[in-house]
């Protein structure tokens, strides 16, 4: 019997190894958290006692870190997308590490990354229209002493990817 294939991960500490049944784990639960155990086992033809204990593993690993709900924000009155560049003024990590941790604070703000390139962070945010957007910018970005610049970009349409399977096909 031919063995299963295994990645061996390693997180805080804790290390474990994934095969097949625990990426496909990871897929169906991507495409559909409210999955429930019962269906879950099915889908990988497991007893539901296993896919529960593999479930709880995979969250105890920190593999998979949380669960989240999918609201159209625009139903809400916050039809307004944008990204905004920030070009910091010093480019020191521990600047760059507590701009996103600070401006994660802001109800506006839905996620921060730290980038290569011309700028150091990028901002998603959502707001009501043009004047909300414009006073979040102007109070609350360029007001801040370690930003030296920010170009803002409204976002008209997008798409957002939440099926893992094909990717975890990648981690194999």
């Amino acid at each position: 019997m031919r063995q299963p294939q295994t990645k061996h991960f390693r997180y805080e500490g804790l290390e474990m190894d994934l095969d097949r049944t625990d990426r496909r784990i990871l897929a169906l639960l991507s495409k559909n958290v409210r999955i429930t155990n019962k269906e879950l086992a099915d889908a990988v033809d497991l007893s539901p006692s296993s896919v529960h204990e593999r479930t709880k593993r995979l969250f105890s690993s920190g593999i998979v870190s949380g669960a989240h709900l999918d609201i159209d924000l625009g139903q809400l009155g916050l039809s307004m997308k944008a990204l905004l560049f920030v070009q910091m003024s010093e480019h020191e990590k521990t600047n760059l590490d507590s701009f996103v941790q600070d401006v994660l604070e802001f109800a506006e703000v839905r996620s921060a990354w730290m980038i290569s390139g011309r700028f150091d962070a990028i901002v998603e945010l959502v707001t009501r229209d043009t004047t909300h957007l414009h006073r979040v910018v102007v109070e609350k970005f360029s007001s801040r002493e370690e930003v030296h610049r920010i170009e803002t970009s409204i976002v008209f349409d997008g798409a957002e990817q939440h099926d893992l399977s094909a990717v975890l096909e990648l981690s194999t």
